[in-house]
């Protein structure tokens, strides 16, 4: 069976793959770690949604304003995170609770996204590199 966030797309399902451990180290992550944890999900996200983004524009698809809104408001939202984190008032205790928050929303966003509207970026990819959309044969 195919993950979820596999779409035939070595890059876009690297991508992919390296935010769902990133997703999966801010879960983890100890107070001490945190912020950092968060920063590396956010360049990462924002490199890769640069990429998504331009892409999307190329396509002029009805669906690009949607999907690069959508990516604007998961970079807002880990910013506004990192500037909670960067306030003296949260114990660690709180900070490890929103940064677990944090991780099960995206973890949760994240498959949905990738199946629902980065298929699209995919299927355009490859109908520029080899003029057809790919075949994905699936064991059931």
């Amino acid at each position: 069976m195919t993950s979820p966030l596999t779409l035939g797309d070595p890059a876009l399902d690297q991508d992919h793959a390296h935010l769902q451990e990133l997703i999966a180290q801010l879960f983890d992550a100890r107070p001490e770690q945190a912020a950092s944890s968060l920063d590396a999900l956010r360049a990462h996200a924002a490199r890769h949604f640069a990429v998504e983004d331009a892409d999307l524009l190329a396509m002029q698809d009805g669906n690009a304003k949607c999907h690069v809104d959508e990516h604007a408001a998961v970079l807002k939202s880990l910013d506004e995170v990192r500037a909670l984190l960067g306030g003296e008032t949260m114990s660690a205790e709180a900070r490890s609770a929103l940064l677990r928050r944090l991780a099960v929303h995206l973890r949760d966003w994240l498959p949905e996204h990738v199946q629902q509207m980065d298929a699209g970026v995919a299927a355009h990819r490859s109908k520029r590199r080899f003029g057809g959309a790919p075949v994905q044969i699936v064991r059931r």
